[in-house]
Parts: C-alpha cells; sequence; structure tokens
C-alpha cells in the first residue's frame, strides 16, 4: 500500500463490499469503506474509497473521498483525491482536490470547509468544468 492509498479509518475500522457486490440503498460506515462493486444510493462514512472496478451512482460523504473507477453524483468531502483511473461526473464539493493526470472528470467544483454535517441539499452549486 502507497502512503496516497491510505485513508484515515477513525475508531470505526475498514469495511469492505466484495468484488462484484450490488447494493441499492443508504450505506452508513464509522470507519473506512472500500467499494469495488456497484452502488447505487447515499454512502456515508470516514473515508470512502471506490476501487477502479467499483462502481457508484448517487451521493458521497466523507472526510477523505478516493476514486480510481467510475462515479456518477454528488460528493462532499473534506480530502478528495481522483486517481489516474477515475472517471467521474457530477458536483464535487471539497476542502482540498487533487486530480492525477489521465483522470476523466466533467462536472462543477466548489471549495469549501468540509462540514460533516452538511447535506448535499445544502451545499451551492460552483464553477463549471469540461
Amino acid at each position: 500500500m502507497t502512503e496516497d492509498s491510505r485513508t484515515p479509518s477513525g475508531s470505526g475500522g475498514r469495511s469492505h463490499l466484495g468484488t462484484g457486490s450490488r447494493i441499492t440503498g443508504e450505506l452508513y460506515f464509522p470507519g473506512t469503506v472500500e467499494l469495488p462493486g456497484y452502488v447505487n444510493g447515499s454512502v456515508e462514512a470516514a473515508a470512502i474509497v471506490i476501487e477502479e472496478a467499483g462502481e457508484v451512482e448517487g451521493e458521497l460523504h466523507a472526510a477523505s473521498v478516493t476514486i480510481k473507477g467510475r462515479f456518477k453524483g454528488q460528493v462532499i468531502g473534506g480530502k478528495v483525491a481522483l486517481h489516474t483511473s477515475a472517471r467521474v461526473t457530477g458536483e464535487i464539493t471539497y476542502e482540498s482536490l487533487s486530480i492525477e493526470t489521465g483522470a476523466e472528470v466533467e462536472g462543477t467544483f466548489r471549495c469549501q470547509p468540509y462540514a460533516k454535517d452538511a447535506k448535499p441539499g445544502d451545499q451551492a452549486k460552483g464553477s463549471a468544468v469540461e
């Protein structure tokens, strides 16, 4: 594991949904969650990692969000990292943002301090990027 792939787990440990999993709904994890499968809905955790094989449609809310796979929807995060293999469409609200060369990103972005209690509908739209 490289230094960049580590995410804070808080006191809730690590959760991992298996490759090929398909989940729909509202998910909450007290620590870090790794998502190599498909999720349609909202995910809240201390840290979220969408693996290369992962695909999420919906909302992400975490102090740390790492996207290596596909994401469509809205992110409210502190530290947001989009890796080379990321394919992202949507709205991203972040405190810090890194985008690796090769990542495909289309959406709106807004820089603001991360508020754990903020809800996706509470965020104003930022600037458009194409």
